[in-house]
């Protein structure tokens, strides 16, 4: 059997097995599925990914984030916050004492990472960002405010991006590779979330963290290209995630409306419990098909394009989520089954990655941008 292939059948079955059921129990309580990521790193996702290994590809990573999220999305969204904000990062942009340092570690869940853009009152808009570096004789001193990081509370590597201002005044932007002991680094409490609850989130407080040029993301400043990388490398992975969601709430709403019913026929007869769910599995199936066409085309750095996959994705699954437990009533209201959690869960792929509104401005921007006018007719 094709080893990628053998892959694909081990997370399916891994999912149906047992995240459902550990999906049910993370949902009730603040604690990190360690059981459950030990084992989706035993089966060597990221290393066989980034070492040239040449049995599992992008679109193979993508599908482990789709078919872990069918069941426990909040583990799907811990695995690509490891991939996309620190493995990807540091593989493609790091130095070469960065990447000795981390990459290995990071590639095998020894280590866990994160990168922070949010801040405060201004969100995730980079021309509005208040975490800024100076810098001195010997480096930098970073002060700010991160909001909202996912996996902070367990990284021991942050990718901090900054503001910068140079000795003589030139302003950029920067991500710096910060260790977590680091003096004036401060993780604060777990946050308490509506959904994806087993991911962990906290705010980071930065208080004259004094850094040096090796602390650079491949140390440089180049700040906003890194940023727009990232983004665009965690938005396909959130589309894959919001393409699991869907599918989960449709596996579930299916099983439904599927009971025989006593007192009449079975939701799955009617004509139009079967024209919703065609419409559902129709748009699992486009929006899956965006996804890939982004990937084997290789534009998963054209940010307009990845912007349209990732709105499409998570609208989705918001959409999808919400359908099912109309379809399902008192039922998927109630907190025994996984219907009112995957409503829940998927409302943060509207919101991280960029909001939606936010992809929408950059879909929009070439017109925005048309220097030609139209003419009055």
């Amino acid at each position: 059997m094709d080893k990628r292939h053998e892959l694909v059948l081990q997370v399916t079955d891994y999912s149906h097995q047992e995240l459902a059921k550990a999906a049910r129990y993370y949902d009730t309580v603040d604690k990190f599925p360690e059981e459950q990521m030990i084992h989706l790193f035993s089966l060597a996702i990221l290393p066989r990914l980034y070492k040239n290994l040449n049995d599992l590809t992008y679109h193979d990573y993508l599908s482990v984030i789709r078919l872990v999220s069918k069941n426990f999305p909040a583990l799907g969204s811990i695995l690509l916050t490891q991939e996309s904000h620190c493995v990807w990062p540091i593989s493609t942009f790091g130095t070469t004492q960065q990447k000795e340092r981390y990459l290995e570690k990071a590639l095998h869940g020894e280590i866990y990472g994160c990168f922070a853009l949010n801040e405060p009152i201004t969100g995730s808009e980079i021309e509005e960002m208040k975490t800024v570096a100076h810098q001195t004789e010997t480096g930098w001193v970073l002060s700010g405010n991160k909001d909202y990081i996912s996996n902070s509370p367990l990284a021991s590597v942050l990718l901090i991006a900054s503001k910068t201002i140079a000795l003589d005044g030139t302003q950029g932007y920067a991500i710096f590779v910060i260790d977590k002991k680091t003096n004036g680094l401060k993780v604060g409490e777990l946050e308490k979330k509506m959904g994806i609850k087993a991911l962990p989130v906290a705010s980071i407080q930065l208080d004259k963290v004094q850094l040096t040029d090796d602390n650079l993301l491949g140390g440089v400043v180049n700040g906003l290209p890194q940023i727009d990388s990232i983004l665009n490398r965690n938005r396909l992975a959130v589309a894959a995630q919001s393409l699991g969601i869907a599918g989960g709430a449709l596996d579930r709403g299916l099983k439904y409306v599927s009971y025989d019913r006593n007192l009449g026929k079975r939701l799955i007869d009617m004509a139009s419990t079967q024209y919703k769910l065609a419409d559902i599995e129709t748009g699992i199936y486009s929006a899956r098909s965006l996804l890939m066409q982004v990937i084997n085309s290789g534009q998963e750095q054209d940010e307009r394009m990845v912007a349209m996959t990732k709105l499409t994705a998570s609208n989705l699954a918001i959409e999808t989520t919400e359908s099912i437990i109309n379809m399902s009533g008192g039922y998927g209201y109630m907190r025994n089954n996984d219907i009112e959690r995957f409503v829940r869960d998927a409302k943060i792929t509207a919101i991280y990655g960029s909001s939606s509104d936010r992809l929408r401005s950059i879909i929009a921007k070439p017109w925005v941008d048309k220097k030609c006018k139209v003419k009055e007719e």
